[in-house]
């Protein structure tokens, strides 16, 4: 299922509450122990700086928590 789930989100657009553009998704961070998806890892939008973001990045990639996902549809929007 994880599986099939993430093939459905790598690649979807992120956007803040505003609608401007983030990243992509590029991977899903997943709790080993439960299955559950814990947080999206983001590729950046071309002149973003991940540091000026309130969220922690890692290699080039933006740590999102599923905390601050508003809503997915042909987009994953965050609710800030």
């Amino acid at each position: 299922m994880p599986a099939a789930f993430s093939a459905e989100l790598v690649g979807r657009r992120v956007v803040d509450m505003r609608g401007d553009l983030l990243g992509l998704v590029s991977e899903l961070l997943i709790d080993t122990d439960s299955g559950g998806v814990l947080g999206l890892l983001l590729e950046l939008d071309a002149g973003l700086d991940a540091s000026l973001l309130p969220w922690p990045s890692h290699s080039g990639l933006l740590l999102i928590p599923t905390g601050e996902i508003e809503r997915v549809d042909e987009d994953v929007h965050l609710n800030r």
